[in-house]
């Protein structure tokens, strides 16, 4: 398994970006995008670095090692992610039979994946992008579908793995290179393209987590990007089909078959798993399918799951708004956005200081991706 040994850095990677994770969830405490992607080894847990209490520290460190399928060690002196890096490669070099990662639901369910069946999808994944000289990729390491592409696929390759993330567009645009695959969400993708990111003949363009649209791939391959994969999957279940096209339907992994409306993965130590995927699956024949929507009722902003129902409640609890209902807006060329329809306590137009007061309890309450871009306020009633 050499091919699949993490690097100290890599990890290191990994735990900044678990991390960012456990911040929001534990704490409550949010960490820009642009703040998170310069975190490295070397970046320091406390003063002058991530600002870590101890008990933040404790819980972030025990995250990282959760992930690995370990429970954390009696607590060592650490400095930096890189000593938590090197702490955990000791664990994963002696035993590594368990990869766990956080689901978008409500409870941010842990889910735990037998490590055979990742390495099975980072083999898989390796076939699609077979030849590529380096991989890029926008996205964090510590979700499955981001880790399985830009850790292990790239490790299975023996290809360079890039972390994109710190690059400003102007030194992505100077970065890439022929033969290079990126990996990033169709958001990003409209962000990258909005900024001219373009890339030399024969790059590869690769895609998950939200859908990719006829009109965005058009643009992504105008801009050099000649070859595109699109990957579909979940935390779940893992890596379940991919398509080249958003006009084509999603072909199964290898790993997966049809079985009536479900699938079924058969693992590499030949158990098979039945599973119902987080979409309906319009079949095409027996390996070939097409998505319907959500049984969860989740929406994808930014690639990210959200819960237009949980959203809602958690607004309504402002002490002044009555009721609450989030919706999406959907454009065709652009970013979905969360539209919040209030309905205030008091009748007559919203005050300015109602309106900064609803704008601050979301910023204090709602992750970035579930805060609201647009406000309509409703009469109030009975």
């Amino acid at each position: 398994m050499k091919s699949f040994a993490l690097a100290s850095d890599q990890i290191a990677a990994i735990a900044s970006a678990l991390s960012v994770n456990e911040l929001a969830a534990r704490f409550d405490r949010h960490i820009s995008a642009l703040t998170a992607s310069a975190w490295s080894a070397e970046t320091p847990l406390f003063e002058g670095g991530a600002e870590f209490s101890p008990e933040e520290a404790d819980a972030c460190r025990a995250r990282l090692f959760r992930f690995f399928g370990h429970s954390p060690p009696p607590q060592k002196t650490a400095a930096t992610f890189g000593d938590w890096a090197d702490e955990a490669a000791l664990k994963v070099a002696s035993r590594l039979t368990a990869f766990t990662f956080t689901a978008a639901g409500d409870d941010a369910q842990e889910i735990e994946h037998p490590a055979d069946s990742l390495f099975a999808d980072a083999a898989a994944a390796a076939n699609l992008l077979y030849g590529r000289r380096r991989i890029l990729s926008l996205v964090a390491p510590h979700g499955l579908i981001g880790f399985v592409l830009s850790t292990l696929t790239p490790n299975l390759l023996g290809s360079p793995a890039i972390d994109a993330r710190k690059l400003a567009p102007d030194e992505l645009k100077k970065s890439l290179a022929f033969g290079d695959a990126l990996v990033a969400t169709p958001s990003l993708w409209r962000y990258i393209i909005a900024q001219g990111v373009f890339a030399p003949d024969n790059a590869m363009a690769v895609s998950f987590g939200e859908p990719m649209t006829t009109e965005l791939a058009a643009e992504i391959r105008k801009a050099g990007f000649g070859a595109q994969r699109e990957i579909y999957g979940s935390t779940e279940q893992g890596l379940i089909g991919w398509r080249d096209s958003p006009s084509d339907p999603f072909a199964l992994f290898e790993q997966w078959r049809r079985v009536g409306d479900a699938v079924v993965r058969t693992r590499p130590s030949g158990e098979a798993v039945a599973t119902a995927p987080m979409d309906v699956l319009v079949w095409d024949g027996d390996r070939r399918f097409r998505l319907g929507g959500r049984r969860d009722g989740a929406v994808q902003i930014g690639a990210v799951n959200v819960f237009p129902q949980r959203i809602a409640q958690k607004l309504a609890e402002h002490p002044d708004i009555a009721e609450c209902a989030i919706t999406v807006s959907r454009h065709s060329g652009g970013a979905d956005r969360l539209v919040a329809t209030i309905r205030l306590k008091k009748s007559g137009p919203p005050a300015e200081s109602a309106a900064r007061s609803i704008d601050t309890w979301c910023r204090q309450k709602l992750r970035p991706h579930e805060r609201p871009r647009i406000y309509n306020f409703a009469d109030a009633g009975p």
